[in-house]
């Protein structure tokens, strides 16, 4: 059932909520029903509808209420309320705490509800799926890792440094401009990844140059961080920058100003910083490849983002949501898996997780010609296999698909092509 179809009712008394959900479910929707709103906050973040229809009249906590607490967990969502016919001023109330509309009860007839329902989705009333259609929406990002998501969630509000540690391919990207949305920021978010940049230019992409700063620089150009004034700015594998940025980059942090490179003029910037590795810093601090000082400044706010390993029981419903995007993207139409296909999505370990998964669904469907996705993977992974292991395992797989080609096997990885040189290196692969 598409995301965007998903329904749910909070309503105690139980044969109006029965009425509501037939009338719904006849129509297409996808609906759970709660009968007292502690149990609906307790569930809706698992359930995640894109809709909530609530009494105003219910024990122990009314639906205004029930609406600013489900806000919090579900920023996102909108909600229509229920009300008695002679106490509209109690859903004036409402919408002006966030309700989009209101129905009464009785009910006129169902088809004034399903209008309204209509009227919401035809006219997509929740800005965050028209503004980031290229975001997946929270529960899916958020699934099985509902810690994160609140601890997120609390954060976004400040300006506090975060740093995103995790596995390549975790969604630590989406995560970040996830805060941004969250966050109160009105600038830019804008991202670089360390990584893929090469050392000599990283530099002038941070900091921006004065014409005439370096042979070919033939007019100013702003760099990351001034266009990220006012906003954020998402430095991936920050792990990888060189020594002299990392101490040029410490400063911004400390001064929140900067100067261009060839340029006098102290710029300063108002954005707020978060940082993303897969790398152990502390390790890296160790070894003396990260300045120690710099690391602490990172590190005021960490967030592990775990594998998708660990969050087998959301990998269905991972699946769905990417299928139906991969699907919409290529102009095909949307298909099932087929039940060894799930099978086999469940036990695979996924070493370059969220992306990796994505890449072998875009494979399967493209390669798809019966009404269901038949999902391959040649080498299975066992749960008591560490993780460098199975790094190193796909490293090698990868290299024999593409016939030792690094370039293509770094994206068939999910990964910079600096990155694999480093994982060549440390696992000593020949």
């Amino acid at each position: 059932m598409l995301n965007h179809l998903r329904v749910a009712i909070v309503e105690d008394d139980t044969s109006f909520a029965s009425f509501l959900r037939t009338i719904l479910e006849e129509e297409g929707y996808d609906v759970a029903v709660f009968h007292d709103p502690e149990t609906a906050l307790k569930n809706i973040l698992n359930f995640s509808p894109i809709l909530i229809i609530t009494d105003l009249k219910m024990p122990k906590m009314d639906g205004i209420k029930f609406i600013e607490k489900a806000k919090e967990i579900l920023p996102h969502t909108e909600f229509i309320v229920i009300t008695a016919f002679g106490s509209i001023p109690s859903a004036v109330e409402a919408i002006k705490k966030g309700a989009i509309d209101y129905i009464t009860k009785p009910l006129p007839s169902p088809e004034d509800l399903l209008e309204r329902v209509k009227k919401f989705l035809t006219k997509k009333a929740t800005p965050y799926y028209t503004e980031h259609p290229d975001l997946p929406p929270y529960e899916i990002l958020f699934a099985g890792i509902e810690d994160v998501y609140k601890a997120i969630k609390e954060v976004a509000k400040t300006d506090t440094t975060l740093i995103l540690y995790g596995e390549t391919g975790t969604g630590k990207s989406a995560i970040a401009k996830a805060i941004h949305i969250m966050s109160a920021k009105k600038g830019a978010f804008v991202e670089i990844n360390c990584a893929s940049i090469p050392e000599s230019l990283i530099e002038s992409e941070l900091f921006g140059y004065e014409k005439g700063a370096f042979s070919g620089a033939i007019k100013q150009k702003p760099g990351k961080i001034e266009l990220a004034h006012n906003g954020t700015l998402f430095l991936d594998e920050i792990g990888e920058l060189t020594a002299n940025v990392q101490t040029k980059f410490l400063k911004v942090l400390q001064d929140k100003s900067f100067e261009r490179l060839g340029g006098l003029e102290v710029i300063k910037t108002n954005a707020r910083f978060i940082t993303a590795t897969n790398k152990d810093l502390k390790q890296m601090v160790r070894e003396g490849k990260f300045r120690e000082d710099l690391y602490f400044r990172l590190n005021v706010f960490p967030i592990t983002i775990p594998p998708l390993r660990e969050r087998k029981q959301h990998i269905v419903r991972i699946t769905e949501y990417l299928i139906e995007r991969i699907s919409a993207k290529l102009g095909k139409p949307v298909k099932k898996l087929s039940k060894d296909s799930i099978e086999t999505i469940i036990n695979y370990q996924f070493p370059g997780n969220i992306r990796e998964l994505e890449n072998i669904l875009e494979r399967s469907i493209i390669m798809s010609n019966s009404e269901e996705i038949e999902v391959k993977i040649e080498e299975n992974f066992t749960e008591n296999e560490d993780l460098k292991s199975i790094e190193k395992k796909a490293i090698i797989e990868a290299l024999k698909k593409t016939g030792g080609n690094k370039k293509q096997a770094s994206q068939l990885l999910g990964i910079s092509l600096r990155t694999l040189y480093y994982k060549i290196k440390e696992f000593g692969i020949e």
